[in-house]
């Protein structure tokens, strides 16, 4: 939250926003993007059309009716920059189908804006959802409120485009517009079961937690080397990769059910006596 105060014999109030350890990936890339804002939020042009009714208590000027707390004003604030960030977004829907992403929603001077409505928009501009942020921030973060979305697919397979957006007017100080694309990927549904066994090419013991990924799907083996995944019908690009092992690739057509062993072969480090003998 924002730590508000006014200057001694100044009628001005500022926001000075408390750090925080960015301790997860969604945090780190929240932080990365608001670091640049949080140095501009000063800047800002001065908007007091936006700004509440001076208010020498200090208090909130909309107590008890829902509104985000928001950092306690005189005469003007200046605005206040925020970022919508989504993640968790499925790399492949099937088409017409049901899905869920999360969202959320930061002030560079880490306003709370629980309470605040964040709208989804698809490739045509129409709205699909509205959906409201809640009370905690995400963990790691003080600012970042969040919420799960859920959504529909298209009817028609491709990649589209949509929008999720902040509506800030109605906030009691004035912050800027916000909004973050992401890419909603529609697919047929899956007709064939691939199954992945990697194992090391020497010992032909399993290999745990290799990453295999047949655009866009995507899946990580177990502790017997195996991974799954469930795809229509089609023509596949198949890459297995491992550490301290030399990617396997695999190119063919899926028709129907098949097993793919993929032999791994260690990536040894060459010496000098190597290189120019």
């Amino acid at each position: 939250m924002a730590d508000c105060g006014s200057t001694a014999g100044s009628r001005s109030w500022t926001c000075r926003a408390r750090s925080f350890r960015a301790s997860t990936p969604e945090a780190r890339r929240w932080e990365d993007s608001t670091s640049m804002a949080s140095a501009r939020a000063t800047s800002k042009a001065i908007s007091p059309a936006r700004t509440p009714p001076r208010n020498p208590t200090g208090r909130s000027p909309y107590p008890g009716d829902g509104r985000p707390a928001m950092a306690a004003v005189e005469d003007h604030v200046e605005s206040h920059d925020t970022r919508v960030v989504v993640w968790d977004v499925p790399p492949a829907i099937v088409r017409g189908k049901s899905f869920a992403i999360r969202l959320g929603v930061a002030c560079s001077a880490r306003c709370g804006l629980t309470g605040l409505a964040v709208v989804v928009r698809d490739h045509h501009g129409n709205r699909r959802t509205m959906a409201t942020l809640g009370d905690a921030p995400w963990s790691g973060t003080d600012a970042l409120h969040h919420a799960q979305v859920a959504l529909n697919a298209p009817d028609t397979e491709g990649l589209y485009h949509w929008e999720a957006s902040a509506l800030t007017d109605d906030l009691p100080i004035a912050h800027t517009d916000s909004r973050a694309r992401f890419g909603v990927r529609v697919v047929a549904p899956p007709a064939c079961q691939v199954t992945v066994v990697v194992v090391d090419a020497q010992s032909g013991t399993p290999v745990e937690g290799a990453r295999v990924v047949a655009q866009p799907y995507r899946a990580v083996t177990d502790d017997r080397g195996r991974a799954g995944m469930h795809v229509p019908a089609g023509e596949y690009r198949l890459f297995v990769s491992g550490k301290g092992y030399v990617p396997f690739r695999f190119e063919g057509e899926v028709t129907a059910d098949r097993t793919i062993r993929a032999e791994l072969t260690r990536d040894v480090e060459l010496s000098d006596a190597d290189i120019w003998s």
